[in-house]
């Protein structure tokens, strides 16, 4: 099997290899603007508390707000949405160059202003996964799911690139915000080439009534409410390492806040060289046991990063913390959209970008535990943590790894069983039995 076959085959279909080009572009700018956002905090107050702060405006919008984003993004065309939800951070990310540029910017504005960009993203997350469902086939929404993961880890490789090469220049912190801010020259023009997809047919009702029954859904299949409340405890450990490491630099192993880069790029490129071969299982029966080691890679990784002595060997302690990272949302996010149906996808993964929201609401708790008790042993609490809810999924999932699929799930892998002999459903993404049926 070729790797357009396997890992890259959802590239072949020209609307979803503009969408997913125009994702890494802008995925980029936004991993690049969350990572400095804790570094501008930390340097103006030197307070991990204030690293934790400036992140928090996001938290608020994508935790209150998704849910909401979800039942639009069910209901109206998606591509109105998502060209909102990328002009809006882009403008965003111009004002806040600006006024660093000018010497104006202060925590509250950096908070008010990942308020915006989480608004933002609030209602374009939902509706670009959910409009993934509706520019590929359904044997091939896996595969195009985890190429979207793999978008965002190839985000995650070159946002720490252009940090180290850019603010290391004559362009420094406020002109890496320009270049940021000029990507969107590239990705509003792709957004707006893709077709304006009518949403999955249905009788619309109150936002409160389709709010609820989403949630409703989801909590109610065992499968479902697994993968979306082990994606929220995963990500909220995952990416509290953002808001831990300037605090690290600085106060152990005394280099400044600013030298992220290179740290941030070694968990990027270990991320994303997992997530080639991990792109082609998602419709195996190692879907769920690689999502398991890789929950546990992750909480391995926070351990070593907790103890690493030196500069070096925090780069080199890092690999695990992102290949376990990536790894676990890939397979996650995978599971999540393909097992549920077209009908729901937008609430579906609004429900999971909550992670997202809680993760930000609770970095500045991480870090005022680390300005507590020290850096050092919150990010081994991170660790334990994370490894507790591994465990968690991992015994949810024994109980639940035999039962079958649902009709429309079905469907799907029957026809990704004819392309990929061998596939045994069970343990890939099968819901409670009558779940959809009762939807």
């Amino acid at each position: 099997m070729s790797l357009l076959d396997g890992t890259f085959s959802s590239l072949g279909i020209p609307e979803y290899r503009r969408l997913w080009t125009g994702s890494v572009l802008a995925t980029t700018a936004f991993m690049m603007s969350f990572m400095l956002v804790p570094s501008v905090a930390f340097e103006i107050t030197g307070s991990n508390a204030a690293a934790g702060l400036a992140q928090m405006g996001s938290g608020i919008a994508m935790f209150v707000v998704s849910p909401i984003g979800g039942v639009i993004a069910d209901r109206m065309r998606k591509k109105p949405i998502v060209l909102a939800g990328q002009a809006i951070p882009a403008s965003v990310i111009l004002v806040t160059g600006l006024l660093i540029l000018n010497d104006s910017i202060t925590v509250p504005m950096l908070t008010a202003a990942t308020l915006i960009m989480g608004l933002g993203f609030a209602f374009m997350g939902p509706a670009r996964q959910a409009w993934v469902g509706e520019l590929v086939p359904r044997d091939a929404l896996p595969n195009a799911v985890a190429l979207q993961s793999i978008a965002q880890n190839v985000a995650q490789v070159a946002a720490p690139m252009f940090i180290a090469v850019l603010v290391g220049t004559w362009l420094g912190i406020g002109g890496t915000y320009l270049f940021m801010a000029s990507l969107f020259f590239i990705v509003l023009p792709l957004t707006s080439s893709l077709p304006n997809t009518p949403p999955a047919e249905k009788e619309l009702r109150p936002l409160r009534a389709e709010l609820l029954e989403g949630i409703s859904y989801v909590l109610r299949d065992t499968r479902l409410r697994t993968l979306w409340l082990g994606f929220i405890g995963m990500v909220v450990c995952g990416f509290a390492f953002q808001t831990l490491l300037p605090g690290l630099l600085e106060e152990e192993l005394g280099r400044p806040a600013s030298a992220i880069g290179p740290i941030f790029l070694a968990l990027a490129v270990a991320g994303l060289l997992m997530s080639m071969p991990l792109a082609g299982l998602v419709r195996t029966p190692w879907a769920w046991p690689m999502m398991l080691a890789m929950g546990w890679v992750m909480a391995l990784g926070f351990v070593l990063v907790s103890v690493a002595p030196t500069y070096l060997l925090l780069v080199v302690a890092g690999l695990p913390l992102g290949i376990g990272r990536s790894g676990f949302m890939l397979l996650d996010n995978a599971l999540l959209m393909s097992s549920a149906k077209r009908a729901y996808h937008g609430r579906v993964m609004s429900l999971a970008m909550m992670g997202f929201g809680s993760q930000a609401l609770l970095a500045p708790l991480w870090g005022l535990l680390a300005d507590a008790i020290g850096v050092r042993e919150t990010l081994m609490v991170v660790g334990v943590s994370a490894a507790v809810v591994t465990t968690l999924i991992g015994l949810s999932w024994l109980r639940i790894r035999h039962l079958p699929p649902s009709a429309e799930v079905a469907l799907g892998l029957e026809r990704s069983r004819a392309a990929s002999p061998g596939v045994d459903e069970k343990l890939v993404v099968a819901p409670l039995p009558g779940a959809d049926s009762r939807s």
